[in-house]
């Protein structure tokens, strides 16, 4: 039965989890490039001066980890069923442990290298043991024809996880270098822990054994065979519009630190526009999607943060900041809104964790390439952090190649 109170109370958890990572894409990237000769005094901050290239690299490593580790979380969580629930278990155990490592990655700053990559690797290896069965939850408590309104919620709260970064986080910057990362790991804690106890998963009508049902592997074969090939195009756009997204969202902060002369909390600050623009309008993407079309609705996304990210190359104002940001935000809640339940709607309902799996796997693949890709472009260019809203701009424009031959993914009847 769909409920939007239900809705409200999962969507903590991608609150938590939105935070969280902002956080770290916010802050990371400077500590590892601050007090390299050509970066700008980043007050505060006693970093470890690695090139943009080198940072694009480590900012990739929860996307290697990720490979390894979501495609068996993700199927394995179809197959089981204990006294929690099949996704449950997976939460219990990830968001404390995140908690300690995200705490550890301030402490370690400006000290051991190895003790605060250390903090970073438990950091991501938690996150990944229960990124994918937080997703999985949405569909499955919503019915097929709501997911994308489903998703509009889900992506509203993760907005407001975004802001909460953003916002909250600049100002708790300017109190101690820590204080965002305590503040986000609590958070993500206390969402994570709304999940577990008051969403009541749906006990599935039969529990096949491991070895008894189609996973990850099998579902990726089924897409590749398939004489529709619309999932596999699907994978192909996700793949390519999360490539200029994580480009940016790892280098925006250098680019305000660098370009526009901010200190590390206000350039923190100015990403809050775009996740408050998610929170207004992604509910709208997701009503709009169910209504008009959630393929219509992406491309019209596509095509508007494309242009609004070749426009960012001529960014040399916090003004001009402040306009393109939330309109890219609403760019982007057309597309992510609508985008995860095009994949789910594909999907037979005993693989829907797989599929969930797929999603993640060609964004957690473009989120390694994208930062790499980038910071060498960035390199090249001689540090010129404008040069990842043009890289950004033609991904998406690949994108949209990708999405105009699909046929499958609307919201199926109820």
């Amino acid at each position: 039965m769909f409920s939007y109170r239900r809705l409200l109370l999962l969507g903590f958890g991608f609150m938590g989890v939105s935070l969280l990572w902002g956080i770290y894409n916010a802050y990371v990237p400077i500590f590892l490039q601050a007090g390299r000769a050509d970066y700008s005094t980043t007050a505060g901050v006693v970093g470890f001066g690695m090139g943009a290239d080198t940072t694009g690299f480590i900012m990739t490593l929860d996307n290697i980890a990720a490979l390894f580790i979501l495609p068996f979380v993700g199927a394995y969580s179809d197959r089981i069923w204990t006294k929690f629930g099949r996704r449950k278990p997976f939460i219990m155990i990830g968001a404390p442990l995140a908690l300690i490592g995200f705490i550890g990655i301030p402490m370690f700053l400006g000290g051991s290298l190895l003790l605060f990559m250390g903090a970073i690797f438990v950091t991501l290896f938690a996150m990944d043991i229960f990124r994918t069965p937080v997703v999985s939850l949405m569909p499955d408590i919503t019915p097929s024809p709501k997911r994308s309104q489903a998703n509009g919620m889900i992506n509203l709260m993760g907005g407001i996880g975004g802001v909460l970064a953003f916002a909250i986080g600049g100002i708790l910057f300017k109190v101690s270098v820590g204080a965002p990362f305590y503040f986000g790991g609590i958070v993500m804690l206390i969402g994570c822990g709304v999940v577990v106890l008051f969403i009541k998963e749906p006990k599935p009508k039969s529990v096949e054994p491991v070895e008894g049902k189609p996973g990850l592997i099998g579902s990726f074969k089924t897409i590749v065979k398939d004489n529709d090939k619309s999932a596999l195009y699907l994978l192909g756009a996700i793949f390519f519009w999360f490539l200029g997204y994580n480009a940016l969202e790892v280098f925006f902060t250098s680019f305000a630190v660098n370009v526009l002369g901010v200190d590390s909390g206000e350039a923190t600050f100015l990403l809050a526009y775009f996740s408050l623009a998610i929170i207004i309008t992604a509910p709208i993407a997701g009503y709009v999607g169910g209504k008009v079309g959630r393929k219509r609705t992406m491309i019209v996304g596509i095509i508007a943060f494309a242009i609004l990210l070749a426009y960012g190359y001529t960014i040399t104002t916090v003004l001009q900041v402040k306009i393109m940001s939330p309109l890219s935000g609403i760019a982007w809640s057309m597309i992510l809104v609508n985008s995860l339940p095009m994949v789910v709607d594909m999907a037979p309902q005993d693989r829907l964790g797989a599929y969930t799996e797929l999603y993640y796997l060609s964004s957690q693949a473009s989120a390694i390439v994208g930062p790499i890709l980038s910071g060498k472009i960035i390199s090249i260019f001689s540090n010129d952090y404008r040069i990842a809203f043009m890289y950004g701009a033609v991904t998406l424009v690949v994108a949209l190649l990708f999405v105009i031959p699909i046929k499958r993914g609307e919201a199926l009847t109820a």
